[in-house]
């Protein structure tokens, strides 16, 4: 049976979303805050704002300022909202999700719970987990807009919902795959934005690939440890949910993550840097979230460590790093 999609969020990845959907069905419909934005895109086919340059086919998306009207209308969700605004956006709607399918399409964690998303749904909201499903890369909304090959993961404990999800994300250049380790996709895509901002603060600093290359092989090993001690179940951490995902966030040049920490090993001011952005920067918030959980699970993840230092108790970037690549053997 064909059920409507709901996508909340206005951002890159939520745009990417709506026109990769709209290649497989027709019945869109797609919450966006701003009803300034929503006039554009009805004038021009085009979000102002973000990926400017896709044509949108709005024969297939209704699109409403009013979230209620767009979770009433559909069946299945799914969340692109940055993580940290994600609670705010959805609680005064909490008993119209409560029978709705819910897909996060976003990185991080909850702020207000320190829980993943899909842990805070359930948790928080009494989503039942086999109404849950996450979308995950590795994959960048930029390179999704231009249609280049681009492999995705849907991860769910419902095998029906999942590849539901994963039948509507195909086209000629999307690959998806479904895959049972729900929580282990989202933890692992919420560190490798930590590791990104360290990756970024490293370039910035002037450190070259060398150092580069053994930094991002041991963010690998921390993340595969910290998901372990998480959720541990047998899983494959060279598979392009994770692993993959580690690395298009710490290379690529569409990284926000990375930039941020490129600003920061400049000698930008957090504040400033967080300024420059014109997206959200989830590792911020993810690495709060990970060194405090960090201190809950009683192991040390040395790399998440020196970002925290770094972000959240103002220490030199610069000495941060040279003492981190101590470590680094």
């Amino acid at each position: 049976m064909k059920k409507s999609i709901g996508v909340l969020g206005s951002g890159s990845w939520a745009t990417a979303l709506v026109k990769i959907l709209s290649e497989n069905t027709s019945n869109i419909n797609w919450f966006i805050r701003n009803s300034d934005v929503i006039e554009q895109i009805k004038r021009d086919k085009k979000n102002p704002k973000y990926l400017s340059y896709v044509d949108l086919n709005l024969n297939k998306i209704k699109i409403s300022s009013e979230i209620d009207e767009i979770i009433n209308a559909s069946n299945i969700i799914i969340i692109a909202i940055p993580s940290p605004f994600i609670e705010s956006s959805l609680i005064s709607s909490k008993k119209l999700l409560s029978n709705k399918f819910l897909v996060s399409a976003s990185k991080g964690i909850i702020p207000e719970s320190f829980l993943t998303i899909s842990e805070h749904l359930n948790q928080e909201y009494n989503i039942p987990k086999k109404n849950l499903a996450i979308i995950s890369g590795p994959s960048h909304a930029e390179e999704v807009a231009q249609e280049k090959l681009t492999y995705l993961t849907v991860g769910t404990k419902n095998s029906k919902l999942g590849k539901y999800i994963s039948d509507l994300l195909i086209t000629k250049y999307i690959i998806s795959t479904v895959s049972n380790d729900m929580i282990g996709i989202e933890y692992s895509s919420s560190l490798k934005n930590i590791y990104s901002i360290m990756v970024g603060i490293a370039h910035g600093l002037g450190y070259g690939d060398n150092f580069v290359s053994v930094l991002i092989s041991h963010c690998s090993k921390e993340m595969s440890d910290f998901i372990k001690a998480v959720h541990k179940t047998n899983r494959k951490i060279n598979h392009s949910a994770y692993l993959g995902d580690l690395l298009v966030t710490t290379y690529s040049s569409f990284s926000r993550n990375r930039t941020f920490g490129n600003m920061i090993g400049k000698g930008y001011s957090i504040n400033s840097a967080k300024a420059e952005m014109n997206m959200i920067v989830e590792g911020y918030y993810a690495t709060k979230n990970a060194f405090m959980l960090s201190k809950k699970l009683s192991t040390k993840f040395l790399i998440i460590d020196f970002c925290y230092k770094i972000l959240f108790e103002n220490k030199s970037a610069k000495r941060q790093m040279k003492e981190l690549s101590k470590y680094l053997y």
